[in-house]
């Protein structure tokens, strides 16, 4: 199966194979600078009972609107 999500580590989206377990999912959100915000995201969800797939969206949408967030700053920054 294959996902589009956010992907933190390349600011951008992309469609992936879905990941089998934890470990493989965190591998993909690990390498991200500022990434245990979204590392907590997906965990959170998953103890919820949420499926992998909805975790890393979930984890996603977190890392871009942080990232979201920043790029304002930065714009708002020089006003």
């Amino acid at each position: 199966m294959r996902l589009r999500w956010y992907i933190p580590v390349i600011e951008d989206f992309e469609w992936r194979d879905l990941p089998d377990t934890d470990e493989e999912a965190l591998a993909l959100l690990e390498p991200a600078p500022g990434s245990r915000p979204c590392v907590e995201v997906y965990r959170d969800w998953r103890k919820l009972g949420a499926t992998v797939s909805a975790s890393l969206i979930r984890a996603g949408e977190a890392a871009r609107y942080r990232d979201t967030e920043s790029d304002s700053g930065e714009e708002n920054s020089g006003q």
